[in-house]
């Protein structure tokens, strides 16, 4: 998606995600995705991209999971603002807080999707695998980070 892809895609109401922080972490751990995907399109090795293509599939699922649990929160603690609902016992805190971090590691797993390509130019093997399962290693984070939130 390129910087101004998003004046193009239509504003269709908040739907079930609301306009607060559940849209916000959503779409947060959404453009991580999205980078990732970005940076293995441009890998030069087939075989590595399509192993890095596995792992992007990964992340594809688990944003459906975050989907679903911002979805399932927007409609038990509604948020329009910039405030997290707290909930007994702080669960939205900790849902919220589970989100974000996942987002930031998906974001992580670009970072070594981005050296994997690196590696590759450079031809340097070791490094190729090493990224690779930094990679891997990340998304199973963040798999872990979202399924406690759900």
């Amino acid at each position: 998606m390129g910087m101004l892809d998003w004046i193009r895609t239509p504003v269709i109401g908040p739907g079930p995600l609301g306009n607060g922080v559940w849209r916000r972490v959503h779409d947060r751990f959404a453009r991580a995705v999205r980078r990732y995907r970005a940076v293995i399109d441009v890998v030069p090795s087939r075989p590595v991209r399509a192993e890095l293509a596995e792992i992007a599939e990964d992340l594809d699922e688990i944003l459906e999971l975050v989907r679903e649990a911002c979805e399932h929160a927007q409609a038990a603690a509604p948020s329009e603002g910039p405030d997290v609902p707290v909930g007994p016992g702080d669960v939205y805190l900790d849902v919220h807080r589970r989100l974000a971090r996942a987002a930031t590691l998906c974001a992580r797993s670009s970072e070594s999707a981005m050296m994997t390509r690196v590696a590759v130019r450079m031809k340097d093997a070791d490094g190729v695998r090493d990224h690779i399962d930094a990679a891997r290693r990340t998304v199973k984070q963040v798999r872990e980070m979202v399924e406690g939130a759900v």
